[in-house]
């Protein structure tokens, strides 16, 4: 019997891995992204991001909450596309939870301070492509799409609906 959940499964950990996320936000008819660290919470199908709540993405999440998050991680040919919904919220516990030396050095008053906040996101769908990570059988692959005039089998590409 076939897992259903292993395409989602595979995400999650896929992101765990990955933990640098483009979020990418909607500024009138123009997008605009920056690099976020991503906290997994896939109990709660969802993911956090601390942030400054007086900054240009949180205003922008405001006016429109539909969002992308693009991860990339290119020595192990892993990447991901995520479009979900935002919110900026505050929560003292959960801000306590995911703090860490990464988050003081951008935000020093900690996570109490009053322009400290989170972003959830709940993904809807999402898709990510996994290639070996190996460089010589990437290359491999290559060759062969160039001689075979096929492209290349060895990536695995699944859409994951999560909303």
């Amino acid at each position: 019997m076939t897992d259903t959940r292993y395409p989602e499964a595979k995400l999650w950990e896929m992101i765990e891995d990955i933990r640098v996320a483009m979020l990418t936000t909607r500024r009138g008819d123009r997008l605009e992204s920056r690099p976020m660290h991503a906290y997994v919470d896939p109990g709660e199908n969802c993911l956090w991001f601390l942030t400054e709540l007086g900054s240009e993405k949180t205003l922008e999440i405001a006016e429109g909450e539909s969002v992308n998050l693009a991860f990339v991680d290119k020595d192990d040919q892993s990447y991901i596309s995520v479009t979900g919904r935002a919110r900026v919220v505050r929560d003292l516990a959960k801000q306590r939870q995911l703090w860490n030396a990464f988050a003081q050095a951008w935000m020093p008053e900690g996570p109490e301070g009053e322009d400290v906040g989170l972003i959830r996101v709940d993904p809807i769908d999402a898709t990510y492509w996994d290639s070996p990570s190996s460089k010589l059988a990437v290359l491999w692959e290559v060759a062969k799409a160039n001689l075979t005039k096929e492209p290349p089998s060895n990536s695995e590409v699944r859409k994951v609906n999560l909303g």
